[in-house]
């Protein structure tokens, strides 16, 4: 349902109208203590797999890639990537093995990084791999141009290579978090190092956002799991716009299609496994899906409600380019 939220209309029970707020947050992740503030990890859009290796007395996730199945994973330039590679090796190899890594930007091929390692011995294990030890730690870096880009990093030579990505950490953030002006609630979730606040949208209370333009959304949204979701579920995310304040569209009471031109996005979710709710124990934040919206110049208004599945409820979470803040001023 989408509602109008000028002087003369009513707040709907459940929803929290606040003023427009600007959170100055990194993109993905708040300040680091000093020890860690030069790097945050990347999590790459896909892989071959995930990696559990033994360092010390911690437990490291590596992303794996092969020679069909590279690592991949999208960065907004210009900045600099840093990519910490270990070679599978085999229990029964003791001499140095000679590896490729295959850079491609955006689909296009750039460089061959050429590394060699030998077992890591006793200072690294794999937890589950008991025919082969990482290779000692070898790295290489890259220069990501201006705007947003792809990279797919690539094992050569048949080989199994364990990676983990890391982004070179700004002191000014790129992007800025936008708080919402209608939502069904708030939902804290927790990583290992961090707080993220979302905002829920169901099918009848949606969560409405004001913007001024031009710019681009950055939208990231999480199915939210209940106890009965197991495995993979599909939903649908419906989209609505205007030109305006939210008090200039449809009348209370209009949902979906029938507020006008409603674009759906089909999207696909497994529950997460490294975030949790910190208020509900009930719930589970599902893996992170992202696209973006343009925005003309002028004042608009989006609504985005839950329009079909499983799930109850969306989390939702909004970045513009810290730039664009000032639009509209």
């Amino acid at each position: 349902m989408i509602v109008r939220s000028d002087s003369h209309a009513r707040t709907r029970r459940g929803f929290r109208p606040v003023a427009l707020l600007i959170v100055l947050i990194a993109t993905i992740s708040l300040p680091l203590p000093a020890s860690a503030a030069d790097w945050y990890s990347i999590t790459p859009a896909s892989s071959a797999g995930r990696t559990q290796i033994m360092v010390g007395s911690k437990t490291l996730s590596y992303h794996r890639a092969t020679e069909t199945e590279p690592v991949r994973f999208v960065v907004e330039g210009p900045t600099r990537v840093k990519v910490l590679t270990r070679l599978r090796v085999p229990t029964s190899v003791t001499r140095e093995m000679a590896y490729t890594v295959a850079v491609a930007l955006d689909g296009a091929p750039q460089t061959v990084h050429e590394l060699s390692t030998e077992s890591a011995g006793p200072n690294a294990t794999y937890l589950a791999l008991e025919m082969y030890s990482p290779g000692k730690l070898k790295r290489f870096y890259i220069d990501v141009p201006t705007g947003r880009h792809a990279y797919d990093l690539t094992a050569g030579g048949g080989t199994t290579v364990d990676m983990r990505v890391f982004e070179k950490a700004d002191r000014i953030p790129k992007r800025v978090s936008l708080a919402p002006r209608e939502y069904s609630g708030v939902e804290t979730l927790l990583t290992r190092d961090n707080e993220l606040t979302y905002y829920l949208a169901t099918e009848s209370e949606p969560v409405v956002l004001e913007v001024s333009g031009p710019t681009t959304i950055k939208v990231n949204v999480r199915l939210m799991f209940d106890s009965a979701m197991i495995g993979e579920h599909s939903y649908m995310l419906g989209v609505t716009s205007w030109l305006g304040g939210a008090g200039d569209g449809p009348a209370p009471g209009t949902t979906g299609g029938d507020a006008g031109d409603e674009t759906i996005y089909r999207l696909e979710s497994k529950a997460s496994t490294v975030l949790t709710c910190r208020d509900r124990g009930d719930a589970l934040p599902g893996a992170l899906r992202t696209f973006e919206l343009p925005v003309p110049a002028g004042r608009h208004t989006f609504v985005f409600r839950l329009a079909g599945g499983l799930g109850r409820e969306l989390a939702l979470k909004f970045y513009i380019p810290r730039g664009d803040v000032a639009n509209g001023s």
